[in-house]
């Protein structure tokens, strides 16, 4: 009889604890802000993810790009479609130095070399870092509504209803030649490389100064990536020809002790 008023007191106090904590949360919200960089389900960057860098970036496929099921390993023909813009995550780099860039959305690999990059962001900043510079923050009010773009005086808008959801500061900055001064944020709730026109945050026709050519997305010898080619071509040979063997013998036996017996 007391092991059950015990018991029932305890789950009553259970209760009121619970209520307690509840009334408290809803008191005295927290808000919890975390941005996660989701990992490709993909066998090789498994094994070898300590080895890859994060690139986050689209590429252009050149004229003679090869998807590979991973680095230095080709099991087919199958290449990408000239001039397709390709999602590439991770990065891996080999022994000799070549890149080989994750495909995620195709879980391919791609050899660097083989893709492009448009100029952007990092090499505006790479151009222009004499003149870029820090300041005293200027502060983003909640609920300011701005349009991003790729770079200044780009001429490309990545998001023209892009908006902070409480108070931001940016305190790197850029004046172009027309005077407009802009802002930078390295990375702002999950996505990086944002710039703002901060002369006019709501102007979308300001256009683009200069075209910029396409930049090899790893500049390596030919000759070199020939033979990476090269070594793939017959890797898929050495994997197919024991394939070929081992089912013309199994075919060969069946033949022999079941078929050839009827």
């Amino acid at each position: 009889m007391k092991k059950k008023y015990y018991g029932k007191r305890i789950a009553f106090l259970r209760r009121v604890m619970s209520v307690c904590i509840a009334v408290f949360v809803l008191e005295n919200p927290l808000s919890v802000s975390a941005d996660v960089i989701f990992e490709p389900d993909n066998g090789f960057y498994g094994r070898h993810s300590d080895e890859c860098d994060y690139f986050n970036r689209s590429c252009i496929a050149g004229e003679d790009t090869y998807l590979w099921n991973a680095p230095n390993l080709v099991t087919g023909s199958q290449r990408a479609q000239e001039g397709e813009q390709i999602y590439i995550s991770y990065v891996y780099t080999d022994k000799d130095g070549i890149e080989w860039g994750l495909a995620e959305y195709l879980d391919q690999w791609i050899l660097m070399a083989d893709l492009y990059l448009e100029y952007g962001s990092p090499e505006f900043m790479e151009e222009y870092s004499s003149v870029i510079y820090e300041d005293e923050p200027y502060l983003l009010p909640g609920g300011t509504v701005f349009v991003s773009w790729s770079y200044p005086e780009s001429g490309v808008i990545d998001r023209d209803d892009a908006s902070v959801m409480d108070d931001y500061e940016i305190s790197t900055f850029y004046t172009d030649p027309d005077g407009r001064l802009w802002g930078y944020s390295a990375y702002m709730y999950g996505t990086r490389d944002i710039w703002i026109c901060l002369s006019d945050m709501a102007d979308t026709n300001i256009p683009q100064r200069v075209e910029h050519e396409l930049i090899p997305a790893q500049e390596v010898d030919a000759s070199q990536i020939a033979a990476v080619k090269e070594s793939g071509q017959f890797s898929v040979l050495f994997l197919i020809i024991p394939v070929i063997i081992i089912a013309g013998t199994a075919g060969f036996l069946i033949w022999w002790f079941w078929i050839r017996k009827r």
